[in-house]
């Protein structure tokens, strides 16, 4: 069922993961997709990962039968993200639905310099997560705020995120995610008379690329799930006509799949963060 014919979705980080099948889903849901990503064909920024790039996403769209474009972008620069939102303002009038999905946090570091120790931490991780993660949700969400979605007040904006109410794991990781979803918070509170939610969406385990560059096959097994699980609950979330309820909070994909009905591709419904949704606040 194509729910969202006549919307014009921008979805960032999509050559490979999550951002990848948040694309596929939203087209196959009838939306017209831009994809933006550094890894572009014939220049990857994830050396040791299989070589997909906005291009290859592009293509699957349209070998589908959907419509997409792919638009090179680094979401950390100022310039390049405004020279976007210039393009999809004159090209389409209007954006509809942005997923901010960008992230670069993981690019090759020295690990070498990194400790046993919490306080080992390479000093300059957390500030390149930071710019990786929230600070590009940042630029990207305001200057769509200000030259798209503001002015009509009208729009969905969705962040891909992390739970932060588990146990805590990696610092500069950690850290990175509670500012993403403090982002949603604070923009949900000041657009929620605007008209414009502002929802993140938590995915479980992913069996991403980048995760079986980094696990067993048997280590991923069980409660994991590919990536178009979220991309459903996000896909549903777009059609929602009723998704202002939601707006600054951050949806577990468990959560997603109950209200929704959204299975992953196997007809299963994951539920490795399912105790989280209900402690997050």
């Amino acid at each position: 069922m194509q729910t969202l014919t006549g919307k014009i979705a921008l979805v960032t980080g999509a050559s490979r993961g999550l951002g990848k099948a948040v694309a596929l889903e939203l087209a196959q849901a009838g939306a017209y997709v831009i994809c933006t990503a550094r890894s572009t064909r014939g220049h990857s920024t994830q050396s040791e990962l299989p070589a997909t790039t906005i291009d290859d996403t592009v293509d699957a769209i349209r070998e589908a039968g959907g419509k997409a474009e792919a638009i090179p972008c680094d979401h950390t620069d100022i310039v390049a993200v405004k020279a976007l939102v210039d393009h999809i303002g004159k090209q389409h009038g209007k954006l509809d639905i942005l997923v901010n999905n960008a992230w670069g946090g993981h690019d090759p570091h020295d690990e070498s310099v990194r400790g046993e120790e919490v306080w080992e931490e390479p000093l300059d991780q957390f500030r390149h997560m930071l710019l990786a993660g929230p600070y590009s949700d940042y630029i990207t969400s305001l200057l769509v705020l200000q030259h798209l979605m503001g002015p009509v007040q009208k729009g969905l904006i969705i962040t891909t995120t992390w739970h932060t109410a588990e146990p805590p794991m990696w610092l500069p990781y950690e850290g990175s995610k509670a500012a993403k979803n403090r982002l949603v918070y604070v923009l949900g509170y000041h657009l929620k008379d605007k008209g414009i939610p502002v929802i993140a969406v938590a995915p479980g385990w992913m069996r991403t690329e980048l995760m079986f560059t980094h696990h067993t096959k048997e280590e991923l097994d069980g409660q994991t799930e590919t990536p178009h699980y979220a991309a459903r609950g996000i896909a549903a979330l777009a059609s929602d006509p009723d998704v202002m309820r939601f707006t600054g909070q951050l949806m577990d994909v468990s959560e997603l799949a109950d209200i929704y009905g959204v299975t992953d591709l196997d007809g299963s419904q994951p539920r490795l963060n399912a105790k989280h949704y209900h402690q997050e606040g």
